[in-house]
């Protein structure tokens, strides 16, 4: 699929050995531009398995998922980025749907919620506080998404580089999109339903991480 051949995918993982290899043969069948994977210093296989498929596997340098996808980003080089998790919630051909809507857009936000839908991996807490942080996103930056955490972006590698993230974690799903925004670009917001992931189980801490997110918003509004 030769309309994906200028995109860079960046794929950030740690221990996903279960799920890694099944994520990979799923999207062999699109011609990106380049697949990066930003490995957290796996404990496991997960290094060995990627780089028997077409990818360039680098060692994470700096603590924390948001560092990841910043170094990620700054390593690609196609004209267009994208990310995906790499234990298999992501929907490969929602990157299709946000390529063609690219032509018209700079940048194109996944939901999992566009719409009244839901999120299998949502627990009660999550799907609250997800509206929560949404609705405080929305309502200070006045950017129009449905879905502030969940990170399924395509956007201008020439935009990115005009923005300067700094969230080491995963205040970065918010920080990316505010600072496009900042920038007046044209964004459509994209219903893109999540999966159950094929393996492992969720990094995520709604209490600590939903904290070190709040603290990151206000950050953010206050410029520093």
């Amino acid at each position: 699929m030769n309309k994906l051949n200028d995109v860079s995918l960046v794929i950030a993982t740690y221990n996903e050995e279960k799920s890694i290899e099944f994520v990979l043969k799923e999207i062999e069948k699109y011609d990106f531009h380049e697949i990066i994977i930003i490995d957290g210093n796996s404990t496991d296989s997960t290094k060995e398995l990627a780089s028997k498929f077409n990818t360039t596997v680098y060692n994470q340098t700096s603590p924390g998922w948001g560092s990841a996808v910043i170094d990620g980003f700054n390593k690609a080089t196609g004209t267009y980025l994208t990310y995906m998790d790499g234990d298999g919630s992501y929907r490969p051909e929602s990157i299709i749907e946000m390529r063609d809507l690219i032509e018209d857009y700079d940048a194109v936000f996944g939901s999992r919620y566009k719409d009244g839908n839901k999120s299998p991996d949502d627990t009660f807490i999550r799907a609250i506080g997800n509206k929560i942080f949404t609705f405080i996103v929305r309502t200070i930056f006045g950017i129009k998404i449905t879905d502030s955490l969940f990170f399924y972006p395509l956007f201008k590698k020439s935009d990115f580089d005009k923005i300067s993230p700094k969230s080491n974690d995963f205040t970065i799903c918010i920080e990316i999109p505010v600072l496009l925004h900042k920038l007046g670009i044209e964004y459509f917001d994209l219903l893109s339903t999540e999966r159950k992931r094929y393996a492992g189980i969720t990094k995520v801490n709604a209490l600590t991480d939903g904290i070190k997110i709040l603290v990151g918003i206000l950050r953010l509004r206050i410029g520093i």
